[in-house]
């Protein structure tokens, strides 16, 4: 990174702009920003991206965009999203993932609207949550650990809300997960978030957190 910003530096001098810290800063942002996309794409090609369980996949993609929604601010946070929404949109309409080609296949519009919107947001509120408090008492490492949890939570809060509320009563979705009876919102509930929700938090928050300060602290990222 301080070679990225020598070379900036020179660009700057060569081409006759005064060079600004916050122009600086910018460029920075972007170079990070881009990296972080980079990885963010090149997991979702791997079994790192989406780890297949059965008709269900534990995503670990939340881990660069909550990164990007600390070291980059919401507005990265809700881009990395943005593509984390993405790649799993297309992992419905390939058929790569199972239970998002039977998603698709019943309700191509919801599907978007269930991948797309609802990981942007999972990337933007931690980012405004963050920057919020970066300025506070708080320990930074229960910010950083604070903010990837909640990253993790409300990507599997708004995909299963979407999914219960445009498929819940959809009887090919209730046939496939093999719904007996009872509440189909408790069985999903349960089937969904007591497995993906709580590795995926764990991951998040560990690995999240920790590479998050790590690079914050290296780049000594300015928040206003």
């Amino acid at each position: 990174m301080k070679a990225v910003s020598g070379v900036i530096m020179q660009n700057q001098v060569r081409t006759g702009v005064q060079p600004t810290k916050k122009m600086s800063e910018r460029i920075l942002k972007l170079v990070q920003l881009s990296f972080l996309t980079a990885i963010l794409i090149v997991m979702s090609l791997t079994p790192l991206g989406y780890l297949k369980i059965g008709i269900i996949s534990i995503t670990l993609l939340m881990i660069p965009v909550v990164i990007g929604a600390i070291v980059c601010g919401a507005g990265g946070g809700a881009f990395l999203g943005f593509v984390m929404g993405i790649t799993s949109l297309l992992q419905c309409i390939t058929g790569a993932d199972a239970l998002g080609a039977l998603l698709w296949a019943e309700n191509p519009l919801g599907t978007i609207f269930m991948t797309v919107p609802t990981r942007i947001l999972a990337g933007l509120l931690p980012g405004l949550l963050f920057a919020a408090l970066f300025k506070t008492k708080f320990p930074k490492m229960i910010l950083y650990s604070g903010t990837a949890l909640i990253g993790s939570l409300l990507n599997t809060i708004l995909f299963l809300g979407v999914l219960l509320l445009i498929f819940g009563n959809n009887e090919t979705v209730i046939e496939v997960f093999n719904f007996s009876g009872g509440s189909i919102v408790l069985y999903i509930l349960k089937t969904i978030a007591a497995t993906n929700g709580m590795i995926e938090a764990v991951a998040c928050t560990i690995v999240g957190a920790s590479l998050s300060a790590i690079i914050d602290r290296f780049l000594k990222t300015n928040r206003k």
